[in-house]
């Protein structure tokens, strides 16, 4: 009896995916990324417009409860988020896009999520980074300033809080 073909293809193993030295996210390497800032920004966004549109719809309408894991993800987004504020967040991709050329989406979103405090602490949260340095593709002043910068907008940020 033969089998059917599978309709989709199989998914890749995690294993095959990793971000070391050398990165090998597979297809993943075009996809838009975001940090953590930005995906609490959208998800806080998203969910303030869809409870505005449910009450505009049904004024007299019970709240539903939000399922579990979208409440543990914007509970882990506003825990880890270093960027609150949407104006903080476009600041430091600014940074990130002028200083960032050479870099990888993911590597760019990694900065922006983790704000290392200088080009030691990138290359060892990130290593992709340290082998682009190694091979000269990045500057290690270049790297050196945009977590300065980073680092700035970061103090920036908690002080306005």
């Amino acid at each position: 009896m033969a089998h059917a073909a599978p309709s989709r293809e199989a998914p890749v193993s995690s294993t095959e995916l990793t971000a070391g030295r050398e990165l090998q996210i597979g297809e993943y390497a075009e996809e838009p990324t975001l940090n953590l800032s930005e995906a609490r920004i959208i998800l806080t966004k998203t969910l303030e417009t869809r409870k505005r549109r449910k009450q505009e719809e049904n004024p007299n309408s019970m709240d539903t409860p939000e399922p579990e894991n979208l409440v543990k993800t914007r509970d882990y987004l506003e825990i880890f988020s270093v960027f609150k504020d949407l104006g903080e967040a476009q600041q430091a991709e600014a940074v990130i896009n002028i200083h960032g050329t050479n870099m990888e989406r993911f590597e760019r979103s990694q900065l922006g999520s983790l704000v290392p405090s200088g080009a030691d602490e990138a290359k060892a949260l990130i290593p992709s980074l340290e082998k682009k340095v190694e091979d000269g593709l990045i500057e290690e002043e270049t790297l050196e300033t945009l977590c300065v910068e980073l680092t700035k907008i970061k103090r920036q940020a908690q002080l306005g809080s």
